[in-house]
């Protein structure tokens, strides 16, 4: 839509060269500031996805506000305690529709608690805290095809599994747990819990007689169809790629579907750049590493993370939008 719309195009162009130079000088900025830059990156990244997406018309593509707004800043010694509450628009609403989305409802309220666990990139350093149980997952395709004696089944592995749920692998915990990733229903059996090299994961299996006839099927008539959503493998249906691996994401609070990563850098970019912005002496103490207990280390690495997430994101994005457009 950029490429057929100058003053659309414009608008790509702007911001995405604002993008690009907020996101170099976060490579040179430290930790005091840098959440200010990347946020900014992220969100004029944000403007260029609005710009090149035919989901949005002409008054919408341009986008006005943060969408969210941050609460329990002041003198906060708790990071995790941090809140974001959605509003009812804003340029978040927009990226989510531009890229067909699930987003958080007005007045919806997410700890960083909540939303730290559901980036893969804060993987490494979240072990030293007590976060949300639902994380993202990362989906490791085991199977697919025929059993000897039974219909076609497909079983993966779910790795980063909370230790709660090896505790309580006998309990309807675990099924409840489960449920709140939506892309993983219709599994079959008892999941199989397991302790491998330190790490829990989960195994499960699901009967695909059916979705693979129709995506043989599918391909036999037109090879060149697997590259749309509905007509890929059943597995990538149950997984979001991130990262160059596959990763399965929870639905929290009223939302029937994942919300898209980049929605989530952007609650938890907001929550860190107001606490530099509005804080600056709180902001000081969280990213002291001689502090007890200091989540310094997270930060910043979470902040590198960025430098690398969030181009990717809006390359995947914008690809995602150019397709949608010529489909």
């Amino acid at each position: 839509m950029a490429g057929r719309e100058a003053k659309r195009g414009r608008t790509f162009q702007a911001a995405l060269e604002q993008s690009e130079q907020f996101l170099r000088s976060a490579e040179g900025a430290g930790p005091e500031t840098r959440p200010l830059q990347i946020f900014y990156g992220l969100s004029q990244a944000g403007r260029a996805i609005a710009a090149a997406s035919s989901r949005l018309n002409e008054f919408e593509y341009r986008p006005i506000g943060h969408g969210m707004r941050t609460q329990d800043t002041r003198d906060q010694g708790d990071l995790w305690s941090v809140a974001v509450e959605m509003a009812k628009s804003g340029t978040p609403q927009v990226v989510a529709k531009a890229i067909d989305s699930a987003i958080w409802s007005a007045k919806t309220k997410l700890t960083l608690a909540e939303l730290w666990p559901l980036l893969p990139d804060t993987a490494p350093e979240r072990a030293p805290y007590e976060l949300s149980p639902f994380t993202a997952l990362r989906y490791e395709h085991l199977a697919s095809g025929p059993l000897a004696s039974g219909p076609d089944f497909e079983a993966a592995w779910l790795n980063g599994v909370p230790w709660s749920l090896y505790d309580n692998r006998d309990s309807p915990v675990v099924e409840q747990w489960l449920a709140r990733y939506p892309k993983l229903t219709g599994w079959t059996g008892k999941p199989k819990i397991a302790l491998v090299g330190g790490d829990v994961r989960i195994r499960l299996v699901w009967p695909a007689q059916a979705e693979h006839a129709g995506w043989r099927e599918l391909q036999r008539l037109n090879p060149q169809l697997s590259g749309f959503p509905d007509v890929r493998a059943p597995w990538v249906r149950r997984a979001t790629q991130y990262g160059g691996e596959w990763w399965v994401l929870p639905a929290l609070h009223g939302v029937s579907e994942p919300v898209h990563p980049l929605l989530v850098w952007w609650a938890i970019l907001l929550a860190l750049s107001s606490l530099a912005r509005y804080e600056p002496e709180t902001w000081a103490n969280l990213i002291d590493v001689d502090q007890p207990a200091s989540p310094a280390v997270a930060i910043e690495h979470l902040m590198d993370e960025a430098l690398s997430a969030i181009p990717a994101l809006t390359a995947a994005a914008l690809a995602h939008v150019s397709a949608f457009t010529s489909g």
